[in-house]
């Protein structure tokens, strides 16, 4: 049988799309040695993103909490999701930082790495290609699938041979709002490997249409040897295909896996009870959404956008704000809306609407684009636009603008002179010291995670922490429970 192999993503991209990326250690590291023994390819475990989110959120230490996990998952390569021009998603920065954020991340235990640019422009990508393959990571640079007018088989054949030319160890087609239908893969899959010579090509997608597990069979059907995929409950919804049903339809295609499945259970049985404890989404399969094709915001960044309007008393301007936000990209120049583009476009939809005037402000991220300072993108931009957001104040210190090149002495002397490299890192993240100072003072990462318990001692757990009823009463049979809350 022709074997496919498995990208794991639970532990980074699956529960950033369903849980917001609340996942701390503890509830992570009780799946790590199941994770282990399930035979994946490699592991996509960590975003500088996330890495902010431990630290302000959980107080962790990000690089404490990869070196436990590299110590634990040595079967499989950990894997980092970044931004190629820079480690830092919202301050981008190039030049020898990279270099040590690179040698850093190899140092504590990643392993591979995904360097992805948001539109597509490998010319700002060599650098850190090469910066990661000095500090000995295995690079697989991402093909980012968008559909627009511009976004043709002829943009994607030149696209490939781009990345084939900074000679990655391989290629993932990414289709981040779940865009891919089983007819476009049959067209582009055919012009990626064609153009990427003897490169490997894999292919990671969200269930956000309900396409991505039929797209996946049919990509391994025209070569694609490794397909990305989540384990349940962190599967389907706006994360990827589940890893148990893309192991049954393959195999029923005549393909196998090599995977653990008991393991993999064991892993699904503990992340349900994680989201059981927590009050954690499960992901659900989800119907088919043309819409998703015309406005393909991320399934993320639509809920974050639609809990900011219902904060401000505007939740019923939500489909306006979507409309504007279809309207914004075709005058962009149909930019690709995955992070961080995607928010600056809602954001700058969401100003055009509750403002009353469109383009009354501009962020700085949306004059940049149209400044041309990250590159062109797949269109042009709109000539109204252009002259609009030219004609601004804010416009003119973005005329000659490129992404700082800082040095190691010069972000020494903002950040920290005498800590060390991977402290210094945290804090340019972070930009300051007052959160690293809070992720000291919690003391060493905690791997406790309460385990799974029978049934009926979870079933008075539940009971005991209602906190509006004073008495409960179960009978069933020859058993009876009496719950009775006493006076405090």
């Amino acid at each position: 049988m022709d074997k496919v192999d498995f990208v794991d993503t639970t532990l980074r991209d699956a529960h950033q799309s369903l849980w917001g990326v609340r996942m701390s250690t503890p509830m992570a590291y009780q799946a790590a040695s199941g994770i282990n023994r399930a035979g994946f390819k490699a592991v996509d475990f960590e975003a500088p993103t996330h890495f902010v989110f431990q630290i302000k959120t959980y107080r962790e230490n990000p690089w404490e909490r990869v070196r436990l996990f590299a110590k634990k998952i040595d079967k499989a390569p950990l894997s980092l999701m970044q931004l190629a021009n820079t480690f830092t998603t919202w301050k981008p920065m190039r030049g020898p930082i990279m270099g040590l954020w690179m040698e850093r991340c190899y140092a504590n235990g990643l392993r591979r790495i995904q360097p992805m640019e948001e539109s597509n422009n490998m010319d700002n990508i060599a650098e850190s290609v090469n910066y990661a393959k000095k500090a000995g990571l295995e690079v697989v640079i991402p093909l980012i699938f968008s559909e627009s007018p511009v976004h043709t088989d002829d943009y994607f054949a030149r696209k490939a041979r781009e990345i084939a030319a900074l000679r990655p160890h391989a290629v993932y087609l990414k289709d981040q709002c779940g865009l891919l239908t089983p007819e476009r893969i049959r067209t582009l899959v055919p012009i990626i490997r064609k153009n990427i010579g003897s490169l490997p090509l894999e292919i990671h997608s969200h269930c956000t249409t309900g396409l991505a597990p039929i797209s996946y069979l049919e990509a391994v059907k025209l070569g694609v040897r490794t397909i990305h995929t989540a384990i349940p409950p962190l599967a389907n919804g706006s994360s990827q295909p589940s890893v148990f049903n893309m192991v049954k339809n393959l195999a029923s295609l005549g393909y196998e896996s090599g995977l653990d499945e008991k393991a993999v259970q064991e892993v699904s049985d503990h992340f349900a009870h994680v989201a059981r404890r927590e009050g954690l989404p499960v992901g659900q399969v989800l119907e088919y959404d043309a819409y998703q094709f015309e406005h393909q915001i991320p399934g993320g960044v639509i809920s974050n956008l639609r809990r900011q309007l219902a904060e401000i008393g505007l939740e019923h301007r939500l489909g306006e704000v979507i409309r504007e936000v279809v309207l914004i990209r075709k005058e962009l120049g149909y930019p690709i809306m995955v992070t961080p583009i995607s928010q600056y476009v809602v954001t700058q939809a969401t100003l055009n609407i509750t403002l009353g005037e469109r383009y009354k402000e501009a962020i700085d991220e949306i004059v940049k684009i149209v400044m041309g300072c990250y590159g062109p993108q797949a269109g042009e931009v709109d000539r109204n636009l252009l002259d609009k957001i030219s004609s601004m104040p804010i416009a003119k210190k973005y005329v000659k603008w490129e992404i700082p090149r800082p040095s190691i002495k010069q972000i020494r002397a903002q950040f920290g002179a005498d800590v060390s490299d991977d402290e210094l890192l945290l804090r340019v993240l972070c930009q300051g010291q007052k959160d690293i100072e809070a992720m000291h003072a919690a003391g060493p990462l905690d791997t406790y995670y309460p385990p799974v318990q029978k049934p009926l001692v979870e079933l008075i757990e539940g009971l005991i922490n209602r906190k509006k009823h004073g008495y409960i009463y179960l009978e069933r049979d020859d058993l009876s429970i009496k719950l009775v809350k006493q006076p405090a």
